[in-house]
């Protein structure tokens, strides 16, 4: 075997998924005519692979193997294996290998932009706002210019980190940068979205107002979304609508996740009517079938106005239009009927939610739900004091199809244990 026909048949192991045969393959290569004929790109495949199956031991293994072996790494090798330990959860260990790489004459211009981007958006993701902008002023030091994408990375990390503040110096930095480093729609989205998160609205919409002044680039749904959202939040439905009015005359064709938001601030300025005259003419004008995060929406909604009919009815319709509820869905609607007293329905929900009998609502979904632990706990301990019977059958019931209650005692903490864990993956909302 020479080194093409390896490096095919690491190529055809790492589509197939079969890393344990790459890494027999590995060895027996090794032994036969020395691994120092393998090239850079390879080990780069190999790296890349077992870091994406979460493999950090071998992919250390590889290019430790790969310096020894005095193969010199290309961009694309490195890269891999910095993106492997940031996805790893070792972004120290990846700045560490960045710092060494730098110190290294020969390997020096492999520490680029692209490498000391991945690092900062491991740091990010961790919310170590210090060390992102540590490693920016590193940058700025070592004279790595920064794109866009970098510069991007950083302004997600002062918005995730709410060190909003420092964002006005950054756009200098860009318009400094020889050749400039030009914003782009990511980049007035993630601003928009941080002065949102830091519950500064009315800057995210000066900001907003200006960039549509003195920009090119047209505002898209992201970022209107983060602004409606941040009028959710402080509970500006007439702002809200004016977005939304924009939205359309802009042509921006609204989601899913545009809808949830709108819901979930009409229904908290008791306007539920006009939260499902919204999602049927919305969904209808733009061609979209509405998800379960709307519905879940919807249902919140109805039980914070004091109409469990209509909720309870609405997850019938939710079945008839093929949308299976999830956890979420029936855990608030669950929490409902406790809410208002309603346990025998209560009962039912969490029947129909575990695909168990003795319930008339509408069944959907091939696979159970579920109901998250707190809510099963507490409708059981509720139904003991009221209904013993119907609350023994119901946990004799769930018993048998694998489900423990952990009921609430003595005031403590609920045990989070096994209930409601029969479900399926859970999606958020509202």
């Amino acid at each position: 075997m020479d080194e093409v026909l390896f490096a095919s048949l690491a190529e055809v192991c790492v589509r197939c998924g079969s890393l344990d045969l790459l890494w027999k393959h590995l060895k027996e290569f090794d032994n036969i005519i020395g691994v120092h004929n393998v090239s850079a790109p390879t080990y780069g495949t190999m790296i890349k692979a077992f870091g994406q199956a979460r493999d950090i031991h071998r992919v250390w293994g590889l290019w430790n193997q790969m310096m020894a072996r005095k193969v010199k790494p290309t961009a694309v090798t490195a890269g891999c294996m910095i993106e492997a330990l940031v996805n790893n959860r070792q972004s120290d260990e990846a700045w560490e290998l960045v710092n060494k790489i730098y110190e290294d004459d020969e390997l020096r211009p492999l520490a680029n932009t692209v490498i000391y981007s991945s690092v900062i958006k491991g740091f990010t993701a961790s919310k170590q706002y210090k060390k992102v902008s540590a490693i920016y002023e590193e940058m700025k030091a070592r004279k790595i210019r920064p794109n866009t994408i970098t510069f991007n990375t950083v302004l997600n990390a002062m918005a995730t980190c709410g060190m909003m503040g420092e964002a006005p110096e950054l756009l200098e930095d860009m318009r400094k940068c020889d050749p400039p480093a030009e914003p782009d729609v990511v980049t007035y989205s993630t601003i928009v979205k941080g002065y949102c998160i830091a519950g500064n609205l009315d800057a995210a919409l000066r900001f907003f107002e200006e960039t549509k002044k003195r920009s090119k680039i047209a505002a898209d749904e992201v970022m209107y979304n983060s602004l409606l959202d941040g009028c959710a939040k402080q509970q500006r439905l007439d702002q809200a609508l004016k977005l939304i009015e924009e939205m359309r005359q802009n042509k921006i064709v609204p989601s899913n996740f545009t809808l949830s938001i709108l819901v979930k601030l009409l229904g908290r300025a008791r306007q539920v009517d006009q939260a499902f005259e919204m999602v049927e003419t919305t969904s209808k004008e733009h061609g979209f079938v509405v998800n379960v995060q709307v519905y879940t929406c919807l249902l919140q909604a109805c039980i914070n106005n004091r109409q469990m009919r209509r909720a309870l009815a609405l997850h019938d319709e939710m079945a008839n239009n093929s949308c299976a509820p999830d956890q979420k869905t029936y855990t608030v609607l669950a929490s409902g009927c406790l809410r208002y007293g309603m346990l025998d329905m209560a009962a039912k929900v969490v029947r129909c939610a575990f695909h168990l009998k003795g319930h008339d609502m509408i069944q959907a979904g091939s696979w159970p739900a579920g109901v998250e632990t707190g809510c099963l706990g507490e409708i059981v301990t509720e139904l003991r004091k009221r209904h013993a019977a119907v609350a023994e059958e119901l946990v004799n019931d769930l018993r048998q199809c694998g489900v423990t209650v952990a009921e609430p005692s003595s005031g403590k903490h609920r045990n989070q244990r096994q209930a409601g864990q029969a479900g399926r993956p859970t999606t958020s909302a509202c």
